[in-house]
């Protein structure tokens, strides 16, 4: 497992955003897991900045957080000008 220092920024930042969002809108990973179909594993490694998740990902995430992909992205580019 890679620790902050090898993981990306963008990384860090994608995970950052998604974390925040599914917290506001009251999911656990698991929660999320069963509603975008998207393995809970994979989500905490998302969180952590530890995977890069494909186009297909964001949208299966956002359609679960009933938001649009365009809301992922741009708490990403908010959570990246943060740094």
């Amino acid at each position: 497992m890679a620790n902050h220092s090898e993981k990306s920024i963008e990384l860090l930042a994608f995970g950052r955003a998604l974390r925040k969002i599914r917290k506001e809108k009251k999911f656990t990973q698991d929660e999320l897991s069963i509603y975008s179909r998207v393995d809970r594993s994979y989500i905490s490694e998302l969180e952590n900045g530890e995977k890069a998740p494909s186009l297909l990902t964001i949208t299966a995430l956002a359609r679960a957080l009933r938001v649009k992909p365009s809301v992922l992205i741009e708490g990403f580019e908010r959570e990246l000008g943060d740094k």
